[in-house]
């Protein structure tokens, strides 16, 4: 390797990872009310993000987005990935009682995919409500 391929390659090397490495920590050190205060696509990008990590930090971010935002989008991307916190002790409780406080019908299958990966239900029990069986 010449020396213009060893500089310029590290340089874009480094500035790649800096960039990913300072974009991660900077939503990660946000917390609840940096999300809160966010637009949709980056709500979702953070959702995404971070909720893929299971990192206990997020907990929080995604329990605060299935219950409060507006956007159906952001709902369903946090259900997707709620199960990766099953170590957390808030998260069986908060799963159970969304059944009794939100109307939870119009985030299926997301719902019962989390309330199936948790082991709130059976799989049965999932192909069965998936399948609008009773």
């Amino acid at each position: 390797m010449n020396i213009l391929e060893r500089i310029f390659g590290r340089k874009v090397k480094e500035t790649s990872a800096n960039k990913t490495n300072s974009n991660t920590d900077n939503s990660e050190l946000s917390g609840l009310e940096k999300f809160k205060s966010k637009s949709l696509d980056e709500r979702m990008m953070d959702i995404m993000m971070l909720g893929d990590t299971g990192n206990p930090k997020v907990f929080e971010i995604l329990e605060y987005a299935i219950q409060n935002d507006n956007d159906s989008n952001v709902v369903m991307a946090a259900l997707k990935r709620i199960h990766l916190f099953k170590e957390n002790e808030e998260l069986i409780p908060f799963l159970t009682e969304l059944k009794n406080t939100k109307n939870m019908d119009r985030y299926e299958p997301y719902y019962s995919m989390a309330l199936s990966r948790t082991g709130i239900i059976s799989f049965e029990e999932f192909e069965n409500k998936i399948n609008g069986n009773k």
